[in-house]
């Protein structure tokens, strides 16, 4: 199959992030790696772009940019997101306990936990003073 590389800039507004997850979900698609890891790769970009807007750019990103670039090649599918917020590392933050019941638990924090479960890895590495987050999914 080769090597495939696909990038994407926006500006980082919430209507932005469903035009990031079409694009990697369509990166997806056309390396015909099943509905399974679309699915899983769509929730995970929605949830760490959603948190750039929301949380890195507290609804002020639209002088900003989210960076997005795929590349899937011998079986591993990568992610990168990059975004100019200030500097926050979010794999800092404690999981959340799955086995605590449900009337217990306190909100956050979930979304960044099922982005660990989807993905075989997700790495956090300041870049040239922007955030980066790798997403990598090996396929079996």
């Amino acid at each position: 199959m080769g090597v495939q590389q696909r990038r994407m800039s926006v500006t980082g507004v919430i209507d932005n992030v469903r035009s990031v997850c079409d694009f990697v979900v369509d990166f997806v698609n056309d390396a015909r790696l099943g509905e399974d890891i679309a699915f899983q790769t769509q929730l995970s970009v929605e949830e760490i772009c959603t948190n750039i807007v929301e949380h890195g750019y507290q609804h002020q990103g639209s002088d900003k940019k989210i960076d997005v670039v795929c590349l899937y090649t011998d079986k591993t599918l990568t992610i990168r997101i990059i975004d100019e917020a200030p500097l926050f590392n979010p794999l800092d933050l404690e999981d959340p306990d799955p086995d605590t019941p449900l009337w217990e638990r306190e909100g956050g924090g979930w979304g960044v936990y099922f982005v660990k479960q989807y993905m075989t890895s997700v790495i956090y590495e300041p870049i040239n003073g922007k955030n980066s987050i790798l997403l990598t999914r090996e396929m079996d």
